[in-house]
């Protein structure tokens, strides 16, 4: 109930009101690194199942670029493989996944 009266005081003050659990999560979407939009494409195809090939071949890229790509995700998301990959953009609504 205090924290009801306190919203109601910020508001009525033209003060703004972020509820905690809302502020979090904010917070955490602040500090995680941006993956470009061509990561985020490679990404989303490797969340389909997709190769190294495959995604060169969607992509008109060389293979080794869509390595090159894959280790750049994995170096910012924090993970060491594509499924780990998959899993924190799904969680982080990274990519449209």
């Amino acid at each position: 109930m205090a924290e009801l009266i306190d919203t109601v005081r910020k508001v009525s003050a033209n003060q703004k009101y972020i509820p905690p659990a809302v502020g979090a999560k904010l917070a955490e979407r602040i500090n995680l690194p941006q993956l470009s939009d061509r990561e985020r494409e490679v990404l989303k195809l490797m969340s389909e199942g997709q190769t190294n090939q495959g995604i060169a071949e969607k992509l008109s890229l060389s293979e080794s670029t869509v390595e090159f790509h894959i280790n750049n995700i994995f170096s910012k998301l924090g993970v060491s493989d594509r499924t780990q990959a998959v899993l924190i953009a799904i969680r982080r609504s990274i990519g449209n996944l």
